[in-house]
């Protein structure tokens, strides 16, 4: 009984630790995301989006070209940028993985700071061995800071 138990308990640890190294993956991705925001590196934003990224918005199709355009439009409208990310939830089945988190933007420019909370739902997918973004998040980072600054 007791071999038994100790085989289960290592499976256990096994099929544990093989979804962590998934997860560390992920949160890379998900922290160059934000470096990249920060630095407003376009180029590195882009490494992070998968090449034939599809998204319908407001009846709209959004490709690879826009998600650039938007990103560099957004970033342009501040001094800085600091973003933080909390209760972080990742849900991965083999290749796709669903990301729910909190974010708090903090911004700067020229008329001064504003905070922007939110929440945010990505979705990524395992493509040619690496996490890519295939679904920016619904929300709008700046929506509310360009709109009469609301805070979200």
């Amino acid at each position: 009984m007791r071999i038994l138990y100790c085989v289960f308990l290592g499976l256990m640890l096994f099929a544990a630790s093989c979804g962590g190294d998934q997860d560390k993956e992920i949160e890379e991705v998900l922290a160059l995301r934000t470096k990249a925001f920060e630095t407003k590196d376009t180029d590195l934003y882009m490494t992070l989006i998968a090449p034939d990224y599809k998204q319908e918005k407001k009846g709209k199709t959004i490709g690879p070209a826009e998600v650039k355009k938007n990103f560099e439009v957004n970033v342009k409208l501040f001094d800085t940028l600091r973003i933080t990310n909390a209760d972080r939830t990742i849900y991965q089945d083999g290749d796709r993985a669903e990301v729910y988190q909190k974010t708090l933007v903090d911004a700067q420019d020229d008329e001064g700071r504003s905070r922007l909370r939110l929440k945010e739902k990505l979705l990524l997918a395992r493509e040619n061995g690496k996490w890519v973004i295939v679904r920016e998040s619904d929300e709008d980072l700046f929506y509310g800071y360009v709109f009469g600054r609301n805070k979200h």
